[in-house]
């Protein structure tokens, strides 16, 4: 008999350190390889290269903009940076100097 409940508890022993291994896979598997964080870093990298000045692979064109600036219209001649890539676009306004 008392060898029958060691060999139960033997079982029930494995058994729960496949589930918990099997818990502990798919948590890694969902933290490190999702598209949210590839999404991120794309995010990131074009964000560090718009702050840098660095307008590799992206438009940029002049266009000119009215503004209201206390009941009068102004007009400003700025550059207009768009960048479409990975899915993620973003635009910057600079003013010319």
């Amino acid at each position: 008999m008392k060898s029958l409940k060691n060999s139960f508890i033997f079982l029930e022993t494995i058994v729960s350190l496949i589930v918990v291994s099997i818990i502990v896979a798919i948590f890694f598997k969902l933290s490190y390889d999702n598209n949210t964080n590839k999404k991120f870093q794309n995010l990131n990298t074009i964000s560090n290269k718009l702050k840098k000045s660095d307008y590799s692979n992206m438009q940029t064109f002049q266009e000119e903009i009215v503004i209201l600036e206390n009941g009068i219209e102004k007009k400003l001649l700025v550059n207009k940076i768009t960048s479409n890539t990975h899915k993620i676009k973003l635009t910057k306004y600079e003013l010319i100097k």
